[in-house]
């Protein structure tokens, strides 16, 4: 009896703390939990600038500057949770200089950190835009949580995480559209809420056109980015039928309808790219891609041009009254993100 009142008293020395803890430590998640608004308007301008015939647009996702050719990624079969400080002030380094060459005139990039511990706590989104002055910059955040508790060995903690889109001129607005997706809870606490970052432009002709920046859903049985899909193509649609062109560009995490995938861009059990459902999107426009490169390295191991698996899940949308008229993912080897930049130019017919 006398064993037993001794184990249960070293039971509740331990057992009720980690369970205040744990309690606390849920409801300071759930208040601090990011819960953006359908819509949000993230940038106006009295003044906007009229969009040349001819556009240069690069889609990129950057990685947040830390997953670079030296990095696995413990969320898709690897060890690491993050790069060294070094090493990651590098890669942002060489990606702003990367897009300096490129020189388009509007950037659509994906997985732009501003205050994460991933990243040291570096605004990359206003490095990146302090590097172009010139450019007009829109931001709506992807991923926004307080602290995330996973791995346990060495948690990602605070993530302050998004879209950003620079464009040498002015747009009329930019607003942010929350997608209908969402993880279960407590699981929504702690991941991303995707949504589209979508700007609208004038020509000189005073026509609308819509610039959009996207980032699907990457981790989800398939159902999520089905859903995002089918709202993107409605969104899409009523521009198309309300006369506003469109262009979407960004990491679908899906591959084009008309892509076939190798056998090993499918083996992974922890990322598996699915094929968009071209029927929702056939009546507004087409899908550009470059087939001939890849845009993607998985993250199972460091990267090996000899061995490591690539895939294609970056590439752009345009709705009728656009001509592509080239595009191109960059064969840089994943040096400073797990993606390459894609590149299109296109002239907007009469």
């Amino acid at each position: 009896m006398r064993k037993y009142r001794r184990f249960r008293a070293v039971t509740v020395r331990i057992v009720v703390p980690l369970v205040a803890v744990a309690a606390v430590f849920f409801g300071i998640s759930w208040l601090a939990e990011f819960r953006p608004a359908p819509v949000e308007e993230v940038y106006r301008c009295q003044q906007p600038d009229s969009l040349p015939d001819t556009l240069t647009l690069v889609s990129w996702n950057i990685g947040y500057a830390g997953l670079g050719d030296n990095m696995d990624f413990f969320y898709d079969g690897g060890r690491r949770v993050r790069d060294t400080r070094a090493r990651t002030a590098a890669n942002l380094a060489q990606i702003v200089l990367t897009l300096q060459k490129i020189d388009a005139d509007i950037m659509l990039l994906q997985e732009v950190d501003r205050s994460s511990h991933r990243t040291y706590r570096i605004d990359e989104a206003g490095l990146i835009g302090a590097a172009f002055p010139g450019y007009a910059a829109a931001f709506g955040f992807n991923y926004k949580a307080w602290f995330v508790p996973i791995p346990l060995r060495d948690p990602i903690g605070r993530v302050a995480s998004g879209l950003l889109t620079l464009s040498r001129y002015r747009p009329l607005d930019a607003v942010r559209y929350q997608y209908p997706s969402r993880f279960p809870f407590p699981e929504r606490m702690f991941n991303l809420k995707r949504g589209l970052l979508s700007a609208r432009f004038l020509t000189a002709a005073g026509d609308t056109v819509m610039i959009d920046n996207t980032h699907n859903t990457a981790y989800d049985t398939g159902n999520m980015r089905f859903e995002e899909c089918v709202f993107l193509a409605e969104l899409i649609a009523r521009a198309d039928s309300a006369g506003v062109r469109s262009v979407t560009g960004g990491d679908w995490n899906q591959y084009p309808p008309d892509y076939i995938p190798s056998a090993a861009e499918l083996s992974n059990p922890y990322f598996v790219p699915q094929q968009i459902d071209g029927r929702l999107f056939r009546r507004a426009g087409c899908f550009v891609y470059d087939a001939q490169h890849p845009s993607l390295r998985y993250l199972d191991r460091p990267f090996r041009a000899d061995s490591s698996v690539r895939t294609l899940t970056d590439f752009f949308f345009v709705s009728p009254g656009i001509e592509v008229l080239s595009i191109e993912t960059l064969p840089l080897d994943f040096h400073s993100s797990d993606h390459n930049p894609v590149v299109m130019k296109i002239v907007f017919s009469r």
